[in-house]
C-alpha cells in the first residue's frame, strides 16, 4: 500500500475543536424503520466509502461498532477515520472532511454529487463545528425540488451574512414534516431568522425514522482513509490552523 497522504503537520498535530459531520441517503421505497434497525452490511458500506467524493482510497478496515461507541478527534492521525452504515435501503457516512467554517461549503458539494448518482433518493447532509462558535452547514437533495443549503453562524443573527438557497418549506411539506412534528420535537424553524433555525434537527424529521445517528445500537464500518489533496487541505484550515 502506497502510504503518501498530503498533511503538512505531524500525525500528533492536535484537533482544535469538535462537531458532527454526516450524510445520510434513503434510497426508495422509504420504509419505516420504526420497529426493527436493519443490520449494516459491510461490503456495501466500502463500497460507499470507497466511492465517496472526499475519499481517494481505503488505507484499512477496522472492523465494526456501534455509533454510540464513536471515535474522537484529538490528533491529525484521527482525521483519517470514517465510519459508513449500509442499512437495508438507508446509507450513512461520518467524515471529518465534511466540516467547515464557512470556506468551501464540503456538505453541500458531496449531497450535490450524491443526488447525480442517486436522483431518487432523500439526502441529508449536516456539519456542525464548535471551536469556540459553531458553524453550521445544512443541505438537502429530495427528489423534484432544488438543492436546500444553509450555511452559517448561529452567533450572528444578521440573515445578510447567511447562506440560504432553495425552498426549505416546500421541501418539508413534500417529506411530511409538519409544524406539529417541530414544535413537539422542540426544533425551532424561523424562515426569516434562518440563524435562529434548528437545520439539522429539520434534517432529522426528514430522514424520520430512517435516520440513524439517533440509533445508539446501531453498527457502522469503520475505515481509515486517505483523503483527497483538497480535503486533506480543508481539514488542515478547519482542524489544524495549518
Amino acid at each position: 500500500m502506497d502510504e503518501k497522504n498530503y498533511w503538512t503537520c505531524p500525525p500528533e498535530a492536535e484537533v482544535r475543536g469538535g462537531g458532527e459531520f454526516t450524510v445520510t441517503l434513503v434510497l426508495p421505497p422509504f420504509t419505516d424503520h420504526a420497529a426493527a434497525w436493519p443490520h449494516n452490511d459491510p461490503v456495501r458500506a466500502r463500497e460507499f466509502a470507497a466511492s465517496f467524493g472526499t475519499v481517494e482510497e481505503i488505507v484499512a478496515y477496522e472492523g465494526e461498532h456501534t455509533i454510540s461507541h464513536g471515535f474522537g478527534l484529538q490528533t491529525r492521525d484521527d482525521l483519517e477515520w470514517i465510519e459508513v452504515g449500509v442499512w437495508d435501503n438507508v446509507i450513512g457516512i461520518s467524515d471529518p472532511s465534511l466540516a467547515d467554517r464557512g470556506l468551501s461549503w464540503p456538505v453541500l458539494e458531496q449531497v450535490r454529487d450524491l443526488a447525480a448518482r442517486f436522483p431518487e433518493a432523500r439526502i441529508v447532509g449536516s456539519s456542525s463545528v464548535d471551536r469556540g462558535e459553531t458553524h453550521e452547514e445544512v443541505a438537502w437533495a429530495v427528489p423534484g425540488f432544488d438543492v436546500v443549503h444553509s450555511e452559517g453562524w448561529p452567533c450572528n443573527d444578521d440573515p445578510e451574512v447567511w447562506t440560504l438557497e432553495g425552498d426549505p418549506q416546500a421541501v418539508l411539506d413534500a417529506c411530511g414534516v409538519t409544524a406539529r412534528m417541530a414544535e413537539e420535537a422542540d426544533i425551532e424553524f424561523h424562515p426569516d431568522s434562518p440563524a435562529d433555525t434548528y437545520w439539522g434537527g429539520l434534517g432529522e424529521l426528514i430522514l424520520g425514522t430512517n435516520c440513524p445517528w439517533r440509533r445508539r445500537k446501531a453498527r457502522t464500518s469503520i475505515f481509515r482513509v486517505r483523503h483527497t489533496h483538497a480535503a486533506t487541505d480543508l481539514m488542515e484550515e478547519n482542524w489544524l490552523d495549518v
